[in-house]
């Protein structure tokens, strides 16, 4: 039992614990966990195929149901790599075996849906061999044609892994020792004790093991979610299913089409092929400024230079080298002429790859600081364009001129300079007057420094992070991020880019009317124009009424929006003479389709006298340790993410994750909170 002493060192709250086990950590050594499976152990797949109690949920079988059958052992990674072949093998086995067992919940999940469909699918469970056939066969798909192909999706599965590991044993140490020894010890003590830690409760903790399988069960389950949503499992016809499980074996999956190949899909989509932006107005000011063409000489720099200026925001955006050595140029060199050029030369793909550096910066980072890397193709593969075919009907990879205008736009993009000399961030949900200057985004190599983007880098990673100015809007309780429909990249640049800018526009502002869920504010059609970059035809008005309509109407069928319609425009206006003078103060409503609109419901902001501050104490009072089970379970119910629901209680996404998993308990003024959010969402 611990000691008076070391529990009044252990008086931490949830803050001050979560930043001495961060600081901790950067002391840990990198390690990896190693399953190592008893060959006589009796597989999982009756036990994973049994549809009788299953009830259709994603979540509702587990891919682990236990531990048993294994045995989980921490190396240092200096020991990996003194018999690295050896811990492969290892590691490949384990590998494959998740595969398989994946492969088993889905074809599982296939089977529940629409054995009602089909006789042959529904006997399929009765069939031992034909049912073993179908998972093999699926496992061969997942093993071949999907995301789990590549190994960085695995190495990004470890690195989160350890992450949450480090943060449970470490957290163990400090409630058990006290913080003040921890941070006595130096860093090779530390790695004893913690390795000690580690290795006592993967062999012996009961509890800890439960959460480690819990662990891996989420974030696999995530992976199958994902599948499922690219795959449209969810609307397949009876000759698909048949293919998919192999029923006809004349028939190939594969030869049904898909609107991109899962391997190509390393970013995270939100909900109905959405994706994540950050939603700051900083970020809507620099993306509109791709296609605006807003550019002008500026007596104080040599520099192409844009204002910025948008709500509380007041600065400028210029193109300039990332070189230091830029003050020394004059006006004439040719590295000034070249920067005039591309700031002529920006367009809507410009934006498209700012959007997708973003998205995947989301989808990867774990924290505003850190350095994400992709491939060059994958700024290719969220545009929706799909590879050149090579022999005998596989693909033979992206057309070099492709790659060469997306690198072309990382070189303008690697060039931006953001200099606000007034904008608002938020400090512990406080608003805050402030200044910013950086870049958007900074590209580096291995060893961390800057590096020019050339033709050269095609062929090797992208690393980037963000800089200081969008960091600060990615921090805490200031962090706010918006759903951008992945249809808007998909749109022609060239012959759409009507459709490409409303889609953005429209998605910014959904975010900031979220809050008091007022989505039918009118639209002026001139605040319509200008977001899309465009003047009225003033000689024929008529042209630029009839593009706008077509592309509302291209919005509506793509699902983009949900409705549009004129507000107090009588269509007799359009006989008289100067109607577009009158035309162009008008008002349309545009609808948010619905998942939009349910997405956002958590951050709705709760009507007057709903303040947490109002909750009755003796209610606060029956709260039990299941409100993490209770706020996971309604978050699922409603397809809400974890960063939405964690942006409106105002904590990160990873404590809030952690709650909802029971590895930490919620401090009273957190408590509220969720109790507050479950009261109101009901």
């Amino acid at each position: 039992m611990v000691d008076k002493t070391v529990a009044s060192q252990n008086q931490l709250d949830s803050r001050d614990l979560d930043q001495l086990s961060k600081k901790l950590s950067g002391k840990i050594d990198k390690f990896l966990v190693l399953c190592v499976y008893e060959q006589e152990h009796k597989k999982q797949d009756d036990k994973g195929m049994e549809i009788e109690s299953w009830k259709g949920s994603l979540t509702a079988l587990p891919l682990f149901k236990d531990v048993s059958g294994s045995n989980s052992f921490m190396i240092w990674e200096r020991v990996y790599q003194e018999s690295a072949h050896v811990f492969n093998s290892l590691r490949l086995i384990a590998r494959n075996r998740l595969i398989r067992q994946i492969a088993e919940h889905i074809v599982l999940y296939i089977l529940t849906k629409y054995k009602k469909f089909s006789p042959t699918i529904a006997n399929i469970q009765n069939d031992k061999s034909l049912k073993d056939r179908s998972v093999q066969y699926f496992e061969e798909i997942l093993k071949r044609d999907t995301f789990l192909v590549s190994d960085d999706v695995w190495q990004n599965f470890c690195d989160w892994f350890r992450i949450h590991l480090t943060e449970w044993v470490l957290n163990e140490m400090i409630q058990s020792i006290g913080s003040r020894r921890l941070i006595e010890l130096d860093q090779k003590e530390l790695n004893e004790l913690f390795y000690q830690y580690i290795s006592l409760n993967l062999s012996e903790n009961k509890d800890f093991l439960t959460r480690f399988t819990n662990i891996v069960n989420t974030y696999t389950i995530d992976w199958v979610k994902k599948i499922i949503t690219i795959l449209n499992l969810d609307d397949c016809t009876v000759q698909q299913v048949d293919a998919m499980l192999n029923l006809k074996e004349e028939t190939s999956f594969l030869e049904f089409p898909l609107t991109a190949p899962m391997y190509e899909r390393t970013y995270h989509l939100a909900v109905h092929d959405c994706i994540y932006v950050m939603n700051n107005a900083p970020y809507q000011s620099v993306r509109e400024v791709f296609y605006k063409m807003c550019f002008h000489p500026d007596e104080s720099s040599l520099w192409p230079t844009a204002s910025l200026v948008k709500g509380s925001v007041e600065g400028v955006l210029q193109i300039k080298p990332f070189k230091k050595d830029h003050y020394s140029f004059n006006k004439n060199h040719s590295i000034v002429k070249e920067t005039w050029e591309e700031a002529q030369s920006l367009s809507d793909l410009g934006a498209d790859v700012f959007d997708a550096l973003c998205t995947f910066f989301l989808s990867k980072a774990k924290h505003h600081d850190d350095i994400v890397d992709i491939q060059l193709d994958d700024l290719l593969a969220i545009r929706g364009l799909k590879p050149k075919l090579g022999g005998e009907g596989r693909r033979g990879g992206y057309e070099e001129k492709q790659r060469r205008q997306i690198l072309k736009s990382l070189s303008t993009i690697q060039k931006l300079w953001i200099d606000l000399n007034k904008t608002v961030i938020y400090e512990k949900g406080k608003p805050v007057k402030t200044s910013l200057q950086g870049r958007a985004f900074i590209f580096v190599d291995q060893k961390g420094s800057e590096y020019p983007i050339t033709e050269e880098s095609s062929q090797k990673k992208i690393r980037y992070k963000v800089d200081q100015v969008f960091a600060k809007y990615l921090f805490g309780s200031g962090r706010q991020v918006a759903l951008l429909p992945l249809k808007g990249l998909h749109y022609d640049p060239y012959r759409k880019t009507w459709e490409k800018r409303l889609t953005r526009y429209l998605s910014w502002r959904w975010r900031i009317q979220a809050r008091k869920g007022e989505f039918l504010q009118p639209n002026k059609i001139s605040t319509l124009l200008d977001a899309i970059g465009v003047k009225i035809n003033e000689r024929t008005p008529s042209r630029t009424r009839e593009r706008l309509e077509i592309g509302l109407d291209t919005l509506q069928q793509d699902g983009v929006i949900g409705s549009w319609y004129y507000e107090k425009w009588h269509e007799a206006i359009a006989d008289q003479k100067g109607w577009g003078r009158i035309w162009i103060n008008a008002t349309i409503i545009i609808d948010p389709p619905e998942y939009i609109k349910e997405q956002y419901r958590s951050i709705r902001k709760s009507p007057p006298g709903k303040s947490i501050r109002q909750l009755p104490r003796d209610v606060f009072e029956e709260v039990d340790d299941r409100i993490g089970i209770r706020v996971r379970e309604l978050r699922e119910k409603f397809d809400l993410s974890l960063s939405l629901v964690s942006e409106e209680l105002e904590i990160s996404t990873s404590y809030l994750s952690n709650i909802e998993r029971g590895i930490k308990i919620p401090s009273k003024k957190i408590k509220i909170r969720l109790m507050n959010w479950l009261d109101h969402f009901q």
